[in-house]
C-alpha cells in the first residue's frame, strides 16, 4: 500500500486491519517521511516505484497485489507499467493518469492542500481537511478533524520533502503506456473529491485494459477514512476475483 502525497502509513490504518483478516499487509513509509531516513527530493517518479518493489522485495514477496491513492496511485501506475511481471492485481484510489489527461483542480482546492498562508503545522493540515474531506463528512465528523489535524501537528512533515513530492505527482506522466497493464485493475474514486475531480477517474478507467470500477456516492478524497468499512468491502471483494 504506497501513501499519498505527505502521507506516512498511518494515512492507511482505517482500512489495514480488514483488510489484514483476508490478506498479508504490506504498508511503508516513502522517502522522506515518517520513518523513512532517506534524504528529501528530488523524487523522479521512476525512483519512487523502484522504492516501492524493493520494499516488496525486501518482505520476500515477489510478486504482490498494489494499492495506491492519491500520489500514491500515481507511483503505481509507475509500478505496474516499468516493473511488469511484478504485479497480480492492481487497486488505484483517488488518482488520474498523469499530468497530459487530468482534469485539474480548481485553484483555490490546490491552495488549500498546500495550505497556503498557514503560520502553524496544525493550521495548515486543518485547511488541507477542507478539500481531503466531502462537506458533509466535515460536519458530522469535526471531532475525526480535530485529531488528524492534532496528529500532523505533533508529527510534521518537512516542507521540502512535501514540495519535492507535489512536483513528483505534478509532472507524473504515464497515461499514454497504461495500455501496456496486463493485470486485473481497479478504479476507486469519491464522487465529491475536489482536489482529483471524478473525471480523472474516468479517464484512468478507459486507459486501464478491463479495469473494473466503483464510485463512493457522497465521499471525498480520502473517501476510504469517509467510509472504511465499504472500502475495505470492495477491496477484499475485488481481490479475491469476485
Amino acid at each position: 500500500m504506497i501513501p499519498g502525497l505527505g502521507a506516512t502509513r498511518r494515512v492507511y490504518a482505517p482500512i489495514v486491519s480488514a483488510l489484514a483478516r483476508h490478506h498479508r499487509v504490506i504498508v511503508y513509509d516513502p522517502r522522506g517521511v515518517g520513518d523513512s531516513d532517506v534524504p528529501p527530493g528530488p523524487y523522479p517518479m521512476a525512483r519512487l516505484a523502484a522504492d516501492c518493489v524493493e520494499v516488496a522485495g525486501g518482505c520476500g514477496a515477489e510478486t504482490f497485489q498494489l494499492f495506491g491513492a492519491s500520489m500514491g496511485g500515481l507511483t503505481a501506475q509507475h509500478v505496474a507499467v516499468l516493473h511488469p511481471g511484478r504485479l497480480t492485481r492492481l487497486i488505484l484510489a483517488a488518482t488520474g493518469p498523469g499530468s497530459h489527461t487530468a482534469v485539474p483542480a480548481q485553484p483555490e482546492a490546490t491552495a488549500a492542500l498546500l495550505g497556503r498562508g498557514a503560520r502553524t503545522p496544525a493550521e495548515a493540515y486543518r485547511m488541507a481537511c477542507t478539500v481531503l474531506y466531502a462537506g458533509r463528512f466535515q460536519r458530522e465528523h469535526p471531532e475525526f478533524i480535530d485529531e488528524e489535524v492534532a496528529y500532523r501537528a505533533a508529527h510534521p512533515i518537512p516542507g521540502r520533502v512535501f514540495t519535492a513530492q507535489f512536483r513528483s505527482s505534478r509532472d507524473a506522466d504515464i497515461g499514454d503506456r497504461l495500455g501496456e497493464i496486463d493485470v486485473p485493475a481497479l478504479v476507486l474514486h469519491g464522487t465529491e473529491d475536489v482536489l482529483v475531480p471524478l473525471a480523472n477517474a474516468e479517464a484512468l478507467t478507459k486507459l486501464l485494459p478491463g479495469a473494473r470500477r466503483y464510485w463512493f456516492d457522497g465521499c471525498g478524497h480520502l473517501f476510504f477514512h469517509e467510509d472504511p468499512d465499504l472500502t475495505a468491502e470492495v477491496m477484499v471483494s475485488f481481490l479475491r476475483g469476485g
